[in-house]
């Protein structure tokens, strides 16, 4: 420690206790100076009006009052480190004052320990305020990092250009060097694998623009003799010789003492060679997951295996093939994401519960994991082996049958590919696939009426975010069902059966004239609606669009219609008509889930549209993946050039974030961002149509805005058979409405308003 004095605040009511202090470091050899304070409402201004050191508290050790003091430095924007001081220690009361934010507790009788937690909460802290204080000079920022680099086990260097201008021992050891000068002046980018790079860039990139939000990114870094490693680094902005810099760390992880009864359970719970759970345990995570909905997005299991493992094990031995499953482990460990579960099934079997958007992610993901196995070299006992494997995936759907039976599907997809010859990605087959949809089909549809008709649909909406620093809100609405419970029901897992009995055009004026109400109310800057098939070759559509339009008091600008890159490729004439009927009424137009068709770039050069977002299935792994990297650049700058703006979708992780920023993306969204939230409560949905009750009759029913009352002039199609329900409409409220009339074999449509009668629309169908 310096022999300066440093400036000590110590709170107690004693006076004997502030010389406890000054004498004992005094004695160890450190020069201190106290400034003693005995009531806790005189803390903050000690902090405010002293540049103290350390913040000392003289406590029974009560961790409710550590944790107002902890407070209370807070709120003064301090850093100082808190060390409480009492009679008497032991390791629960330790843990129970860091909990309590407190860096230490110490004990009066125990000076020597006192003194070495003095010394080493001064080092921390200078460190920390080393890190984030902007250097105004480059000799500054050479001193004060001298000092770091010399004193933390951290490993640190500062990056200017994408070309190293610092680093300590630490971080010359991390990547292979004995000496840091040795790596001075070397490219950042040859510490990293070659798949990390496009990730490291596109974050240091954010980073000097001011854009990074410090998130750590894990990349491979890459030692001098070749080796790799998983690493988490973190990125900051600073200043080098007066030019703006990154400053880059990898945090050293000390080991932390493990509780007696978390080591059991991980020994008991976790397979010993892989890290994943054992297959027991994985069972009973899955059963406890599945008692949950997924939060939008769909679930798939996933059955993976190594393709010829025996002749590996023969070829290189028994222990050595041990070695190969670790590795293999390590390779599907960087895959994964927070909400997966991953466990080692028995043998050379592993399981993976997989979260994500769509199915079509499910699958991307799948896709890679087979393509990063295989590229990947194994090095055994000096012996490269080459290993590849076959997935097989089964989705989860609501109300799926037991674990059992899930795991056997998937199983059976992965016994399929093997016998294919391996090294690829097999879909589950279920045997009952019709008569499974036909029986979900008679509920759906009659919940999806129920839910039009009392309002049990919701709108949410997904936060769009600028990586330019554009501000403003921008949303892209999606729907959601209540179920009985009052669950939500994502429309992944009821839109299907809409589809299949002529009911998007339905929902999607639902959700057209409760989201002009939403716009009208809460004036978004951007708000994207989805449009279905049955919509776009509905020729009525526009006109309607239009009176809705002269009712609203909204700018049309501020609404964005969708349809998806399938729809468009089935329906390029009527999209194009649409797309140009929509400018002309000053809404705007986009094409999402873009990319995945045999022809993309037939539509970009084809359909006027202000929004091109690219379907989130290319962004699985796109931080190691070059192929969809480079898909997703070719996209984004063919739009570009005629000035359509590009939005990613489904972004889960800060890696696929930082990747975006280096190829130029502007806009992404996805959990990663925000998970989507309620914005349209069945308040102010359309106006619920009354089951049994006579026309004419008094209603109770909340009146809404015009755009989401009218929106219930809907046409609804015929339920499955079994069905001879009689739903009328109060005509104060809206047009009457007749479902499938009692005595008729064909179900009728009536829009009693204007004495029509419609027939379902049945030219097409699609999920929207």
């Amino acid at each position: 420690m310096s022999q300066a004095h440093e400036p000590f605040i110590v709170l107690t009511d004693r006076e004997e206790h502030v010389e406890l202090i000054n004498r004992t470091l005094r004695d160890a050899g450190h020069a201190v100076r106290c400034h003693w304070i005995n009531g806790i409402d005189r803390v903050g201004k000690a902090l405010a009006e002293r540049s103290a050191s350390m913040l000392w508290l003289f406590s029974d050790g009560d961790p409710e009052g550590i944790a107002k003091i902890a407070r209370i430095r807070t709120e003064f924007g301090s850093m100082v480190p808190l060390v409480v001081v009492t009679n008497q220690v032991d390791e629960a009361s330790i843990v129970a004052a860091m909990n309590a934010g407190a860096q230490d507790l110490v004990s009066i009788k125990n000076t020597e320990r006192l003194c070495k937690v003095a010394e080493r909460e001064l080092r921390a802290f200078r460190l920390e305020r080393a890190l984030t204080e902007t250097l105004e000079s480059a000799s500054e920022y050479r001193k004060q990092l001298t000092k770091l680099k010399a004193g933390t086990e951290d490993a640190i260097s500062c990056a200017q250009e994408g070309v190293l201008v610092e680093a300590n021992l630490a971080w010359a050891r991390l990547f292979g060097h004995d000496n840091p000068d040795e790596i001075i002046g070397l490219p950042l980018m040859d510490c990293v694998e070659l798949g990390s790079r496009a990730t490291l860039k596109g974050g240091l990139m954010a980073c000097t623009n001011g854009q990074w939000d410090k998130k750590p990114l894990r990349i491979i870094a890459l030692s001098e003799g070749g080796a790799t490693a998983p690493i988490e680094i973190q990125l900051e902005r600073t200043t080098f010789d007066g030019e703006v810099a990154v400053l880059i760390k990898v945090s050293h992880h000390k080991t932390q003492a493990t509780e007696p009864q978390q080591l059991v359970e991980e020994t008991v719970h976790r397979d010993p060679i892989t890290g994943f759970y054992h297959r027991r345990h994985f069972v009973e995570m899955l059963n406890e997951r599945l008692k949950t909905n997924p939060h939008g997005g769909v679930r798939a299991l996933a059955y993976l295996r190594p393709d010829n493992f025996g002749d590996i094990k023969d070829d290189i031995g028994p222990l050595a093939s041990e070695d190969v499953l670790i590795q293999l482990a390590e390779v599907l460990r960087g895959l994964t994401q927070p909400k997966d579960i991953y466990g080692r099934f028995g043998g050379v079997v592993f399981t993976v519960l997989l979260e994500r958007g769509t199915l079509r992610d499910v699958e991307a993901w799948a896709e890679n994991a087979i393509t990063t196995i295989s590229d990947h070299l194994f090095e055994i006992a000096e012996k490269t082996v080459s290993v590849s494997c076959t997935l097989g995936l089964t989705e989860v759907t609501r109300g799926a049958d037991r674990v059992e039976s899930l795991v056997i599907e998937a199983e059976q997809a992965n016994h399929r590919g093997r016998q294919r010859g391996g090294n690829q990605v097999v879909l589950a087959e279920i045997s009952d696939d019709s008569t499974r949809i036909r029986r979900f089909d008679l509920v759906w549809v009659e919940k999806i009426k129920s839910a039009l008709l009392n309002n049990s649909f919701q709108l949410v909406h997904l936060p769009i975010v600028s990586l330019t620093g554009e501000e403003g809100a921008r949303f892209d609405t999606v729907m959601r069902m209540l179920d009985e419970e009052g669950e939500e029901v994502p429309a992944t897992e009821f839109m299907p059966a809409a589809e299949r009995h002529s009911m998007l055009k339905t929902i999607d004026r639902w959700v057209v004239g409760a989201s002009l109400a939403y716009a009208e109310e809460n004036n978004p800057d951007l708000l994207l609606v989805k449009l279905s098939k049955e919509s776009i070759v509905d020729g009525t559509l526009l006109g309607w669009l239009e009176s809705e339009l002269e009712r609203a008091s909204i700018d049309a600008g501020s609404i964005c219609f969708q349809v998806s890159e399938e729809v468009v490729n089935r329906h390029l004439k009527q999209v194009k008509e649409l797309s140009s009927g929509l400018s002309e009424l000053g809404f705007k137009f986009a094409v999402e889930h873009f990319g995945i068709g045999r022809d993309p770039m037939r539509i970009l050069n084809n359909v006027p549209m202000n929004f091109l977002k690219i379907d989130g299935s290319l962004m699985q792994s796109i931080s190691s993946n070059q192929t969809r990297q480079d898909d997703v650049q070719k996209f984004a700058s063919a739009a570009k050039q005629k000035g359509i703006a590009t939005i990613a979708e489904r972004i889960e992780d800060a890696n696929s974030m930082a990747v975006l920023f280096q190829l130029g993306i502007p806009y992404m969204q996805g959990h990663y961002v925000r998970e989507a939230e309620v914005v349209l409560e069945e308040a102010v949905a359309p106006t619920p149509i009354v089951l049994g009750q006579e026309a004419g009759a008094e209603s109770d029913a909340p009146v809404t805005t015009d755009a989401a009352r009218d929106s219930a002039q809907m046409e609804l199609p015929e339920s499955p058979p079994a069905s001879s329900d009689r739903v009328e409409h109060d005509t104060t409220r809206g047009p009457q409405i007749t479902l499938n009339p009692a005595g008729s074999d064909t179900p009728e449509l009536e829009l009693e308003s204007d004495g029509s009668s419609i027939q379902p629309d049945r030219r097409s169908r699609n999920a929207g």
